[in-house]
């Protein structure tokens, strides 16, 4: 009785792709566990769920800032580590791409809907990390005009205050020094 009732737990342990996360029903909560089973090793499949889950709420709800945020979180999981290790599940379920148009597509959802939200410094974080993406497939024609466009976004009389601040790398002293650094290093150099 003791091994059926154990088995019984392990089975559905097993089952539940986001084992060991606490419940929620509120969308942005889920995507902050999304982002913290992304940071894990082997809890991809869980981030991606609960991303998606987050997603599919905000769209029901019409969250257009949630929405972004959720496109944001999942261009960013597509062409993390946690995607590609598990790779031979995605490939079993014909849905891996070992490109980064995954994430370039959620990241053009992102800054659309960040626009729309009169966001335009979660447009500019979008356009950066669309950046990104393209550079992890070595396209750095694509990666530098979304770099600039960021930029130029981020600086432009549309970006006002929203009471909302993006993250940025804590090396660069600001979101605009981040943006530069990178354009200098991958669009000025002719690559």
């Amino acid at each position: 009785m003791k091994l059926t009732i154990i088995s019984l737990i392990t089975l559905f342990l097993l089952g539940c792709a986001a084992a060991g996360v606490p419940y929620t029903s509120d969308p942005m909560t889920k995507l902050n566990y999304a982002y913290q089973l992304m940071g894990t090793q082997g809890r991809g499949l869980a981030a991606e769920k609960l991303g998606l889950e987050a997603l599919a709420d905000l769209e029901k709800s019409k969250n257009i800032y949630g929405i972004a945020e959720a496109h944001t979180f999942l261009g960013l999981f597509y062409k993390n580590r946690s995607y590609r290790e598990h790779k031979e599940f995605y490939i079993k379920h014909n849905e891996y791409d070992p490109t980064a148009s995954k994430s370039v597509k959620h990241f053009e959802l992102a800054a659309k809907a960040f626009e729309e939200d009169g966001d335009y410094w979660g447009v500019s974080k979008a356009l950066f990390s669309m950046g990104n993406a393209y550079g992890t497939d070595n396209d750095y024609v694509n990666g530098c005009i979304n770099f600039k466009e960021s930029l130029a976004v981020y600086k432009s009389d549309k970006n006002v205050f929203k009471g909302r601040t993006h993250p940025h790398n804590p090396a660069f002293k600001s979101f605009d020094a981040m943006i530069e650094s990178f354009i200098s290093k991958y669009c000025e150099s002719g690559i």
